[in-house]
């Protein structure tokens, strides 16, 4: 994303073994399952061994393809699953100028260490030492309470920001290499993560994502192409009929009527209904921003009035 068009580049199928190596499956499942014997130059070869690599493995594999293909970017956006030591050193270790942004685990059973002056402290004790050094401060903008720490991490400087929304709510985290970038824009850039949960919410009820039926996993393989392909299409059509003009010719004329992109709008929603939701029930900004994007039907009532507010 560039903040107004997102663009599908990579995708895989992934299948979660388990416990049992099962993939949740009975054995009668397992056994009726669709096989077929396929050649070792097959393309579809490296399909199947990504369906049981690691997701972390496989990140990296995706950020060095699009290198490859020349896709340039400044910051990558993830969740806090990705934030691993792997991770962090592999985007560190790129020459093209890029840096990581995404969320880290804050819970009480958080276990990764962070390197203060030294000494290595868990996400929770570092919250409560830096609190206890006055580190904390308030944001009127966003309306929540924060604290800013440089740490090594993975043998790398790294920022942290947590965020909470009231004197006894949760505490999020945030980890960046970007050791300059201050708290405000670190949570706007990473706003924009969201829309890729818009896409893909828009791309199952309008596209068919992961709709297809067929036991075939080449088959299953090109109906998600298929889709990725379709939505870039629209993406594009949707930035030159709704976010900006073809030429200078309409310029004049359209500049009044486009569209807040996907981003836009979120970072709105966010400023408002988020800060609302969090500060009356506790609540993280990512809990709700999964209820909002895809629970629609619970939430409905509460985007309506959030898009009748701009109208009016």
């Amino acid at each position: 994303t560039d903040g107004t068009t997102q663009m599908l580049l990579d995708f895989a199928l992934l299948g979660e073994k388990g416990k049992d190596g099962k993939f949740g499956m009975s054995d009668e499942e397992l056994a009726r399952r669709f096989t077929k014997g396929r050649d070792s130059g097959d393309a579809l070869q490296e399909r199947i061994g990504e369906y049981t690599a690691k997701k972390t493995d496989l990140m990296i594999a995706m950020i060095r393809r699009a290198i490859r293909k020349g896709v340039r970017f400044r910051y990558v956006l993830a969740d806090s699953w990705f934030a691993c030591k792997d991770v962090i050193r592999f985007i560190r270790s790129r020459h093209v100028r890029c840096d990581y942004l995404g969320m880290i685990k804050v819970g009480e059973n958080s276990r990764t260490k962070y390197c203060l002056d030294g000494k290595p402290y868990t996400a929770p004790a570092l919250i409560r030492h830096l609190d206890r050094q006055g580190r904390r401060k308030y944001s009127r903008r966003l309306r929540c309470y924060y604290i800013v720490a440089d740490v090594t991490f993975a043998d790398t400087k790294v920022r942290l920001y947590f965020v909470r929304r009231s004197k006894r709510g949760a505490w999020n985290g945030l980890m960046t290499t970007d050791i300059r970038i201050e708290f405000l824009e670190a949570y706007r850039i990473y706003a924009q993560r969201w829309s890729l949960e818009v896409v893909f919410k828009e791309a199952k009820g309008l596209l068919g994502l992961g709709k297809c039926q067929a036991g075939n996993f080449a088959s299953q393989i090109a109906a998600t192409s298929l889709t990725a392909l379709q939505y870039n299409i629209l993406s594009l059509v949707k930035r030159f009929a709704a976010y900006e003009t073809m030429g200078k010719l309409f310029e004049d004329v359209t500049k009044d009527s486009l569209e807040l992109s996907v981003a836009e709008r979120i970072w709105g929603v966010m400023q408002e209904l988020v800060i609302a939701v969090a500060e009356l029930f506790g609540l993280t900004d990512e809990d709700i921003y999964q209820a909002i994007i895809n629970r629609e039907e619970d939430m409905k009532h509460i985007c309506d009035i959030y898009r009748l507010k701009p109208a009016s």
